[in-house]
């Protein structure tokens, strides 16, 4: 059993976005996405991964292939990783997102990011 405290991993990003991992094991990863106000999560795609994200702080819009979701807190969406995934800070403040990705596919998106 593990406990968790998402404001330990908020961060306010140096740069667009402050990506800080919760957990990793072979099966999932988790981690909180910080997004500056008005950045851009570039689209991309996550293979045979199934994503879900949860808002925790601020409203996002999803456009997964060319389709816009808005999300606000308390709001979760699930994402198939052959979706091509964008994510839109459109609030005023940082976006927070939990996010989970199953299972974890390239080892490159089970760490710590700046960007």
């Amino acid at each position: 059993m593990n406990k968790f405290i998402f404001n330990d991993y908020f961060r306010d990003p140096q740069k667009k976005i402050a990506k800080r991992m919760l957990f990793k094991s072979d099966n999932v990863i988790a981690f909180i996405l910080n997004i500056a106000k008005g950045a851009i999560l570039p689209g991309h795609t996550h293979l045979e991964s199934t994503l879900f994200l949860q808002v925790i702080e601020g409203n996002a819009k999803v456009v997964t292939d060319g389709n816009e979701t808005l999300l606000q807190v308390g709001e979760l969406m699930q994402v198939d990783g052959q979706e091509s995934m964008q994510v839109i800070n459109i609030g005023e403040d940082v976006l927070r997102l939990l996010v989970t990705i199953s299972p974890m596919g390239s080892e490159a998106f089970a760490t710590d990011a700046d960007i």
